[in-house]
């Protein structure tokens, strides 16, 4: 398999050695120092990821002590009392002096809720209604059949009316009044309507309620309706706005849903007073401010009907069985939407039983969290001059950061264990960076090295392969040579053997023919004499001391001696030559050795590559600058991607037809070199199997 390596000289094996045991270690250096890098950024992300957990469960902590204190602060403050608007002053308080918290929320044991603006199954909270003494009773059933069965009116306003004088109490007139109103709007009488509901609102009992709906509402909701029917927009939209002020102030429970039908009905009238640009003179209220108050209470009502809805259940379910027992604040996390809402809540001591309350909750303030709390918390966390803390949202949008740089690219970043799931604490670097850019230009230096050390082995081999092949056949193509050679020489040396041993022996007495064997002997000592200067001009060629000896003469001349020195090898073959040569000289600075011989070489290839085609012709010509010597032949013609080799020294044409031509390989590369002497050119021209055709460019005027 490797047998070629026998023809490699000694040199090259060293040096092919030398170069293994150079670029090896190089790429196993290169290699180990990326190794490192890869090392070193590990140690890195395991570093900042202490530090960063570390952070994390300082700021945790901190939200969980915080949580301590409120839960503390309910037990310790709370008013001992189930009136509905101290209770509800009572959490907006705790919510002031706890701003991490927002949205505080009780649980009853029934499942009632309630916050510091609304309620939700929390029955405790329905306004009195009125009781009837036994006459007013007796006079209201006798106007209801009026109004409702014998469909008169006027009867049943007058019946009404006696009921109102039998009434001993609040609660009794503001119920005959709402029906006495009612009767009103229903004969088309707007302005009594109206007379009648506002002396409800002067009775100014707001615990009174008509069916589920405080009865201050309906006096105002109808009020508003009678000024709708009499098209006094201007008292209506005042009406509206006490309405909704009347609302916000004074909401009621959420369950039946009759506060919030009223709440949004109220809301878009007040929208459309907005948006249409209406002046409205009050000294009472500010249209924007009610419009502020009202989206308030739209989130109060959305977050505990979201409570009532995905976490009551849950918080009860824990809260009976005990199953968070262990810890006195428990944390869920609910996604909504593209947030996430953190919830906390707790169990009350067993005291608050008497008062029905099972447990409070609470929402985080995350403005206040991520602008206060932690900024605060931060400032005794030491994590040195190239580091600082950010918390990243969904998606690694930045939420919060220690510096005010405009930094893309964290460090590590580590979730909190059970509070805002969503977000994480993330290190940061003072540049910015990661701790892949922290590396990445070592990690590149070495990668590029690496990569070049592999690259550059590559290449060398493939040269040092290329060199080596390039030698083995080099090498053998000299003994290919050195065979060829002798076989050259040997048909001259025969000829001139034969015809000498002939002459020798005296068999030929004719004198004619005598100098004909006599002439044979010449040219063949001639054509050998040709054969060794080629090896010779080769070899000093080779070793760059080959000279030309440069002299006027005529090129012309030196064809014919040429062509006369090689008929009788041409002819012996079976060739036809023919020569078309000037009749006038042709003067040119040049060495006649170096052109006969090149000449020689172009007629032996026309014989040795001709088969049964066997015609030469030589022509010699000149133009204004450039004498031309050509030797063409009908032979075996030669390939296109030979057509660049055949200059190259021991190359041969590759046989045709199966037969091996012999030869030393060094024709053209002499003729090539002898041409190039003269500062001359040669070009080929050959179709296969047509024949080929050489043409030699000598300048006429030669620069030296």
């Amino acid at each position: 398999m490797f047998g070629f390596l026998k023809h490699i000289r000694q040199k090259t094996k060293i040096l092919f050695l030398a170069f293994i045991l150079i670029l090896i270690p190089g790429a196993i250096i290169s290699y180990l120092s990326l190794k490192s890098i890869n090392q070193k950024a590990e140690n890195l992300e395991i570093k900042y990821s202490g530090t960063v957990r570390l952070v994390r469960d300082k700021l945790e902590s901190e939200i969980f002590r915080l949580e301590a204190n409120l839960r503390n602060h309910v037990i310790e403050s709370f008013p001992e009392s189930d009136n509905v608007v101290e209770l509800k002053a009572w959490l907006r308080n705790i919510e002031s002096e706890n701003p991490a918290f927002k949205n505080l929320f009780l649980v009853d044991t029934d499942g009632g809720l309630i916050s510091s603006s609304v309620s939700l199954g929390w029955h405790r909270l329905l306004g009195s209604r009125p009781f009837l003494n036994k006459q007013a009773a007796t006079d209201i059933k006798m106007a209801e059949n009026a109004e409702f069965i014998r469909k008169n009116l006027i009867e049943a306003i007058t019946l009404y009316r006696e009921a109102l004088s039998s009434a001993k109490s609040s609660p009794e007139c503001i119920l005959v009044l709402s029906r006495i109103g009612r009767c009103y709007f229903k004969l088309g009488d707007y302005n009594e309507a109206a007379k009648e509901y506002k002396k409800i609102l002067e009775l100014g009992n707001n615990d009174v309620m008509i069916g589920e709906v405080p009865a201050s509402i309906v006096a105002l909701s109808q009020i508003s309706e009678c000024y709708e029917a009499m098209k006094a927009y201007e008292k209506k939209n005042n009406v509206v706005l006490h309405l909704y002020k009347q609302l916000l102030d004074h909401p009621w429970d959420l369950s039946g849903g009759e506060y919030l039908f009223y709440l949004k009905s109220a809301s878009a009238r007040i929208e459309n007073l907005a948006a249409s640009g209406v002046n409205i003179h009050s000294s009472e209220w500010n249209i924007e401010d009610l419009m502020i108050r009202g989206d308030r209470m739209f989130e109060h009502i959305w977050f505990i009907k979201l409570i009532h809805q995905d976490i009551l259940s849950q918080v009860e379910s824990d809260l009976r069985t005990g199953s968070h027992s262990d810890s006195p604040s428990h944390n869920i996390s609910l996604e909504e939407g593209d947030s996430t809402l953190q919830l906390g809540f707790s169990k009350l001591p067993q005291a608050f039983q008497q008062y029905q309350l099972l447990a409070m909750g609470h929402q985080f303030e995350n403005e206040y969290i991520l602008s206060n709390l932690f900024p605060e918390i931060l400032t005794s966390v030491e994590l040195g001059k190239d580091v600082f803390v950010g918390i990243l949202g969904e998606k690694d949008s930045l939420l919060f950061i220690q510096q005010n740089l405009p930094i893309s690219n964290y460090l590590v970043a580590e979730n909190f264990n059970q509070l805002f799931v969503s977000w994480q604490v993330a290190l940061f670097d003072g540049s910015g960076k990661s701790i892949e850019q922290l590396t990445r230009n070592e990690r590149v230096l070495y990668l590029v090295l690496f990569t070049g050390i592999i690259f550059i082995m590559l290449i060398g081999i493939v040269f040092m392969i290329r060199a080596v092949i390039h030698e083995s056949e080099v090498s053998r193509m000299k003994s290919e040579f050195v065979s060829n050679v002798s076989h050259e020489l040997k048909t001259p040396l025969a000829l001139i053997r034969m015809f000498g041993e002939t002459l020798d022996a005296g068999i030929v007495t004719d004198e004619n023919k005598r100098r004909e064997f006599y002439s044979i002997i010449r040219k063949e000592s001639e054509r050998l004499s040709h054969l060794i200067n080629n090896v010779l001009d080769f070899s000093r060629m080779d070793t760059g001391v080959k000279e030309y000896y440069f002299k006027e003469t005529d090129l012309v001349k030196v064809v014919k001696s040429s062509l006369e020195a090689y008929k009788f090898h041409i002819r012996e073959n079976g060739f036809e030559i023919e020569s078309e040569l000037p009749d006038e000289a042709m003067m040119l600075k040049i060495d006649k050795d170096a052109i006969s011989q090149a000449l020689l070489n172009l007629l032996s290839n026309a014989v040795k590559y001709s088969t049964d085609r066997k015609y030469i012709k030589v022509e010699v010509s000149k133009n204004s600058s450039t004498a031309l010597i050509s030797v063409a032949d009908h032979g075996v013609g030669i390939p296109k991607e030979e057509r660049k080799k055949i200059f190259e020294k021991f190359y041969r044409v590759s046989a045709a037809k199966g037969e091996e031509k012999r030869g030393s390989g060094l024709g053209l590369t002499l003729v090539k070199h002898i041409v190039e002497a003269h500062g001359g050119t040669i070009e080929v021209e050959s179709v296969v199997g047509e024949g080929s055709k050489f043409t030699l460019r000598i300048p006429l005027q030669r620069i030296i």
